[in-house]
């Protein structure tokens, strides 16, 4: 992921520009940790963004699993 990248995460999740250049300032010092960028992010008082929940991925009785939709954006680095 990119700065760029991480900038584009942050818009998409509504996180206000002043806040946004903390985090972008901080990645750039520390590099990008989706652990500490979301420990930041609710310190801050948002939701964490990177934190990839198993919550909406259930298994099913056949062993398929079926995927509930999230009630907000999340980022997923393939």
């Amino acid at each position: 992921m990119t700065i760029k990248d991480l900038e584009y995460a942050l818009w998409l999740n509504a996180v206000v520009p002043k806040d946004t250049e903390y985090i972008i300032n901080m990645s750039k010092k520390n590099g990008i940790l989706y652990e500490f960028i979301d420990n930041e992010l609710e310190k801050l008082g948002y939701d964490r963004i990177f934190d990839i929940e198993d919550d909406f991925v259930e298994d099913d009785e056949d062993g398929d699993y079926i995927e509930k939709f999230p009630h907000k954006n999340r980022f997923i680095e393939d």
